[in-house]
């Protein structure tokens, strides 16, 4: 009996024995594996290759969460990576921001201001002092901020005009209807005279901008309709006035979007500061 009460005995404990070893060798395995984990992120970081870094980071801590130690350096590794990272492309951020603010100089000589008693505006360094208005064709304007407008005028011929239409080898662009209202859409002056603004025209100063070079036909659309060619003048300076538009308002998002990245640059240096592990006697 009492041989049978320790034959019982042993059966659970080498029953726990087996499980204990077990986990042992299975904790073992799981560090093993979240260490070469940390292992190709570190060389992913150090050959520069930061997303990288920051997937097998994440990956390691999402599959082996008690593998404490380990997920602390990886932990201060991903805002390492985090870090360089965000410096790229703040240099990249920062190196756009520098070519369009070369282009953008260069463009602002082909402009000139013209002072008016309600807002002043640019128009092209070549268009008349009078304006467009009591002739016929299209000029483009810009607002002191940099947006882009443009003035249709038709003297020649009443059509009752709301919209006007540039074709180009079988294509074309317009701009939205705008009616009669007596301030935007004037007829007071001996001519029909129309203003645009901003997405109103936009999508027919960037029609303008890809063919200034090429024979385009302007057709002024109301009850009727008007077409001319359009000047070769006016399609120039509708293009410049355009692209330099578009830069500007390129230049204003490369430039928040530099100083996001300066914070969020500030932000992973400090959590690179206080995530430090300091290496143990075997590491140094």
């Amino acid at each position: 009996m009492f041989n049978a009460a320790i034959r019982q005995w042993r059966t659970p404990l080498a029953i726990f024995t087996s499980l204990t070893l077990f986990a042992s060798c299975s904790g073992s395995a799981d560090k093993d594996k979240a260490q070469a984990l940390l292992d190709s992120a570190t060389q992913a970081f150090d050959s520069g290759n930061h997303t990288l870094a920051l997937s097998l980071t994440d990956s390691l801590k999402r599959s082996y969460p008690s593998q404490i130690e380990i997920r602390r350096k990886a932990l201060h590794l991903t805002t390492r990576a985090t870090e360089g990272l965000t410096l790229h492309r703040l240099e990249t951020a920062d190196s756009l921001l520098a070519t369009l603010g070369v282009k953008g100089d260069s463009l602002q000589k082909l402009i000139r201001y013209v002072k008016n008693p309600i807002e002043g505006y640019y128009v092209g360094i070549n268009a008349k002092d009078g304006g467009i208005v009591g002739s016929n064709g299209i000029q483009a304007r810009l607002t002191p901020n940099g947006d882009f407008y443009l003035i249709s005028s038709l003297k020649s011929k009443a059509v009752k005009s709301t919209s006007v239409t540039v074709a180009c080898d079988g294509t074309s662009a317009s701009t939205s209807t705008v009616a009669y209202d007596g301030e935007r859409n004037d007829r007071s002056m001996g001519a029909e005279v129309i203003t645009y603004m901003g997405a109103e025209c936009d999508s027919l100063g960037h029609f303008i901008q890809l063919h200034y070079s090429q024979p385009m036909t302007l057709t002024f659309n109301g009850s009727t309709s008007y077409s001319m060619p359009l000047p070769q003048a006016q399609a120039q300076e509708i293009a410049t006035l355009y692209e330099y538009s578009t830069t500007m308002r390129r230049a204003k998002v490369a430039s928040l979007e530099k100083e996001k990245l300066t914070r969020a640059l500030d932000i992973a240096r400090a959590q690179a500061a206080k995530t430090y592990v300091e290496p143990s006697d075997d590491e140094k």
